[in-house]
């Protein structure tokens, strides 16, 4: 009885023994990487263009490092949807161009997958973009008048006796755009050091000074907001010290600013901060500025170096 017993015990436990084995094997198959995808897509482009994405698996490779698969497949996932699916037989042309023209505005995802079959997990690369339309990409905005500068429209706003943009300055032949994307000129407006600031405003308008900025919207930052949306994502996150009324209808939007000094991204403190230049520089030869923080209900003054900080213009009428 006692030897039945430790047989059954036995060939349990070689059972058990295999079985986990087998499912080890099953969740340690090595994993594909090394995928790149070349690209012509910006992350911010215009209705109608053509995005031409091609993947490079040439220096595709496995993680257990020996073994690879005799066949590599391509396919590509758009917003969640299998867009095109492109089996390959030789590695060395698995490299299918994937071409797409959306013409519908919005922010979209592109997966791009390298499979070797069941017993290899798959590599994987991504695209973000955002198709813009400049008309509509920013929501939110008060029904203010227009005037229209050089083919240029600009909402304006009357702020004690003065006619103000009630948008960034764009359309000129300094200063820069954000994410480097001329599509959104419109939208954000474009950054200017201080000295493109003090010729930037077009003709019948000016720079305002400090004491502009600080007679006409006074300390009250959540005055001067505008809660805003940009292909439908909120531009000024929710912080609860700071109710944003736009009251002055001044409508400022958090496109942050460039500091041409650092070597990363383009933008600093895009829906962190809204900043503008005055005409206005101090004893240190620096050139004053009033900006907004997302995290407090004041309007404050800043002094930034005159050629390499860039930052929001806007002009009032002569």
């Amino acid at each position: 009885m006692k030897k039945t017993i430790f047989c059954t015990a036995l060939l349990l436990l070689l059972i058990t023994a295999f079985s986990c084995k087998k499912k080890e094997e099953d969740t340690t198959k090595p994993t594909l990487s090394g995928l790149v995808l070349n690209s012509d897509h910006t992350t911010f482009m215009g209705m109608g263009v053509t995005v031409h994405v091609t993947p490079d698996v040439t220096n595709l490779v496995s993680s257990d490092k020996k073994t690879f698969p005799e066949t590599i497949g391509i396919y590509f996932v758009l917003n969640g949807t299998s867009d095109r699916d492109t089996t390959t037989t030789n590695v060395d042309v698995s490299n299918p161009t994937y071409e797409i023209t959306l013409d519908k505005p919005g922010n979209y995802v592109l997966y791009c997958y390298a499979f070797g079959g069941d017993k290899f997990y798959n590599a994987s690369a991504t695209l973000n973009f955002t198709v813009v339309d400049p008309v509509s990409a920013l929501t939110g905005l008060p029904d203010l008048p227009v005037v229209q500068i050089a083919g240029n429209s600009f909402l304006t706003v009357e702020l004690e006796g003065k006619t103000w943009m009630a948008n960034n300055l764009y359309g000129t032949n300094s200063g820069t755009y954000f994410q480097n994307s001329e599509i959104l000129a419109s939208v954000f407006g474009q950054y200017y050091t201080w000295t493109e600031a003090q010729t930037a405003c077009p003709a019948g308008w000016h720079l305002p000074s400090a004491e502009d900025f600080d007679k006409c919207l006074g300390d009250v930052a959540g005055d001067a907001m505008v809660d805003a949306k940009f292909v439908e994502k909120v531009m000024w996150p929710y912080w609860p010290q700071v109710p944003i009324t736009n009251k002055k209808q001044f409508c400022a939007i958090p496109v942050g600013y460039r500091d041409f000094t650092l070597e990363k991204t383009p933008e600093d403190g895009y829906q962190s901060y809204a900043c503008f230049w005055t005409s206005d520089d101090n004893e240190e030869d620096l050139g004053e500025f009033r900006y907004i923080y997302q995290k407090e209900n004041a309007i404050q003054a800043g002094h930034g170096d005159k050629h390499t900080l860039a930052l929001s213009v806007r002009c009032v009428r002569d």
